[in-house]
């Protein structure tokens, strides 16, 4: 093992055993290259690609696409208080977002629940990532039943504390709502929904840039975030 290696390995454990509470961590991807420890393909791995710094989704109608999940799995869950910047977001005859989620114990063996923010809209769905879609059924969602004349944003940002929901869209206040079934966000992710177009058979959408901040995390757990960094160096 190189000294500098060393050094670094001495700072961390330093940083684990000297630092005994959680602290507010930060986590970022420009989507310059694959990150198989911080994403998670759940249903068609043939829709997503990362190129020319973008997340890109790709859609064929001959796919059958809903609901498809690009989870996020750097940060272990349950996600409390939090605030998502997606730079550079949209599609083209598509409907493509970011997804908050969790299970209920009444219906744990289930598909979970979501809140899918588009860039137009936001909407209350029950979905496992692979194809699987229905409505809440079981629980009033809390969402506004707004559309906004957006296919694309150059910055959304999700600000979520224990329930309270609060979007920006490039800049602007654009809503926010309460759902207090939502204490907690056990699942993180974009979502394809899938062409949106009548008569259209290809579609596609992108996301240049991810960030993720204000997250409680362990000190075991943010020296797993830094030594991944470290080995991408």
């Amino acid at each position: 093992m190189s000294n500098r290696n060393t050094i670094l390995l001495i700072l961390l454990y330093t940083l684990i055993h000297c630092t005994p509470f959680a602290s507010a961590e930060t986590w970022h991807d420009d989507f310059d290259a694959e990150k198989p420890d911080a994403w998670r393909v759940v249903g068609n791995d043939s829709i997503w690609k990362i190129e020319d710094g973008f997340l890109n989704a790709e859609v064929n109608r001959d796919w059958d696409v809903q609901y498809e999940l690009y989870q996020f799995t750097a940060l272990p869950p349950p996600y409390r208080n939090f605030t998502i910047t997606i730079n550079d977001f949209g599609g083209d005859k598509t409907r493509f977002g970011f997804c908050v989620g969790r299970y209920f114990p009444d219906t744990s063996k289930e598909d979970p629940f979501f809140y899918v923010f588009f860039p137009d809209e936001i909407r209350a769905r029950r979905f496992d990532g692979k194809g699987s879609s229905h409505p809440f059924r079981t629980r009033l969602s809390r969402e506004p039943r707004t559309r906004w004349e957006t296919d694309a944003l150059s910055k959304m940002e999700l600000q979520f504390n224990s329930g309270h929901f609060v979007l920006f869209a490039d800049g602007e206040l654009r809503t926010a709502f309460q759902d207090a079934n939502f204490d907690k966000i056990e699942i993180l992710g974009f979502v394809m929904e899938g062409i949106n177009i009548a008569n259209e058979w290809v579609g596609a959408a992108w996301a240049d840039a991810f960030t993720i901040a204000g997250l409680n995390v362990s000190p075991e757990v943010r020296l797993t975030l830094i030594w991944g960094q470290l080995k991408l160096r």
